[in-house]
């Protein structure tokens, strides 16, 4: 171990430095790509953990822990960044799930625990874990949920009887989000109390910050957006916020043009709503109606933060009972929804028919390559000149999630880009997952079967649409 490394930090700039100087319990820093913005999260911890108060030993002890949405950039740009100001030889790095940094020298006894959210076993930790501090890094890509989990975790170490942290609290820093998302709400709209935000000028701005520290400096930005698509300018270089595509979209046959609706859609009282559901910590529901010639019409959505089966299936009644009183309701879920936890006796799928009183089923298979074929399949089908998949302005986050937020993410750049095998795992998921079951559950799982049995080049005809038994 090196006896001693020496940092020196220079704070990019004057809103960097407002966010260092902020006492707020949450504190977010919103910016352009190279602000300086992950590098002051860091520093933050650095000078947090150093100015603990001692114990009755005199050691200042704190535990930190830092999130990433997935593993993959945890491990290439969130790692990459905290052993810039606190390397690796300093102290003990152990490359477990989660992955643990650990620095015990010179009266300092600091434990970070990295963390990704692509791995179940990982979200479950953030329900036991005890820290000081937290760091979510590229909060925009955080779902909600994690971050009301992550408080009620905060300033639980040391414990009382240790002296209790000198300070607790949570940092976010992010891109520009978009103006639907959770991040945006909570930053312009409806900031809770004992939060602050700090935005960034843009990179091309007068007052851009961190510039010193560029490549070129002001040049960065420029040769950055000569090749650029203007949204995702706008968003990485100009910090405005906006919606990016940031991977290759799952549904690459969707054409906003052709399969939105310039109006919204109207559910057809003689026909019943069906509607399909993913649980999980943020259960989403899509609502829809199979229309007898075998199109689909995708009428609406219902998209939540933070909510358990119950008070999921309690909203949805009632939002059906309000906007769409007197009709014939079934619905299709996730099938490990029907599986018994081993902390309830009650699956998600007997809460949520309690609840709502309606039919409800688990979808036929749950496979993701089923869910993906039945939408995919609803998209390429022509019926009478008419796609086969028609959606309602009103589904906007099922909308979004057509058009790129449902993605697989980007593994390697260049000539020989390489993406997931899986799509990644975000706020779209849940919506389009929801939309996959109840696609397959309302028929097309037959299709898509048949489909395979008859070979690429056989058509399905409409006829061979199942018609429900009422």
């Amino acid at each position: 171990m090196p006896e001693k490394i020496s940092l020196k930090y220079r704070v990019a700039g004057s809103v960097v430095q407002s966010f260092h100087d902020s006492p707020a319990f949450g504190r977010g820093i919103i910016g352009p790509i190279g602000s300086g913005k992950s590098v002051a999260c860091c520093t933050e911890i650095l000078q947090r953990a150093a100015a603990q108060r001692p114990g009755a030993d005199g050691v200042r002890r704190t535990r930190w822990i830092v999130i990433r949405s997935t593993y993959g950039e945890l491990r290439t740009a969130t790692l990459k960044t905290w052993s810039d100001w606190c390397p690796f030889e300093i102290g003990k790095l152990t490359m477990d799930a989660p992955i643990v940094h650990r620095v015990q020298r010179d009266g300092l006894d600091m434990e970070v625990l990295f963390l990704a959210l692509d791995r179940e076993a990982d979200q479950q930790k953030l329900l036991s874990v005890e820290c000081t501090g937290a760091w979510v890094n590229e909060a925009r890509l955080c779902p909600k949920p994690i971050i009301d989990t992550l408080v009620g975790r905060i300033g639980r170490f040391p414990s009382a009887r240790d002296g209790g942290p000198s300070w607790s609290g949570v940092l976010l820093d992010s891109n520009a989000p978009d103006t639907e998302s959770w991040l945006y709400r909570m930053s312009e709209i409806e900031r809770p109390e004992g939060w602050e935000f700090f935005r960034q000028p843009g990179g091309l701005a007068d007052a851009a910050e961190n510039i010193a520290n560029l490549p070129g400096g002001r040049d960065y930005y420029r040769r950055t957006l000569a090749a650029a698509d203007p949204d995702w300018a706008r968003v990485f270089v100009h910090n405005e916020f906006g919606f990016v595509v940031e991977g290759k979209p799952v549904y690459g046959s969707y054409r906003d043009s052709v399969h939105c609706s310039s109006v919204p859609l109207v559910a057809n009282p003689a026909l019943p709503l069906l509607i399909g559901v993913d649980f999980g910590l943020t259960p989403a529901a899509v609502i829809g109606q199979r229309l007898p010639d075998g199109r689909w019409q995708i009428i609406d959505e219902v998209v939540t933060d933070d909510c358990g089966t119950q008070r999921f299936g309690e909203a949805l009644a009632s939002y059906i009972a309000r906007e769409y009183p007197r009709f014939a309701v079934e619905g299709w879920t996730d099938p490990a929804g029907a599986q018994r936890a081993q902390t309830d006796e009650k699956t998600c799928l007997e809460v949520i028919k309690a609840v709502t009183g309606w039919r409800w089923h688990p979808a036929p298979d749950n496979a993701i390559a089923m869910r993906l074929e039945a939408v995919k399949g609803c998209l390429n089908r022509l019926v009478d000149g008419v796609p086969g998949l028609l959606l309602s302005p009103k589904c906007a986050t099922v909308r979004k999630g057509f058009m790129g937020g449902y993605h697989y993410r980007l593994v390697r750049s260049g000539s020989g880009a390489l993406y997931d095998e899986r799509p990644n795992k975000n706020s779209f998921s849940h919506p389009l997952d929801a939309l996959g079951y109840l696609l397959s559950g309302g028929g097309e799982a037959s299709v898509v079967l048949r489909r395979q049995q008859r070979g690429p080049r056989q058509q399905v005809a409409i006829t061979d649409y199942p018609i429900f038994d009422r």
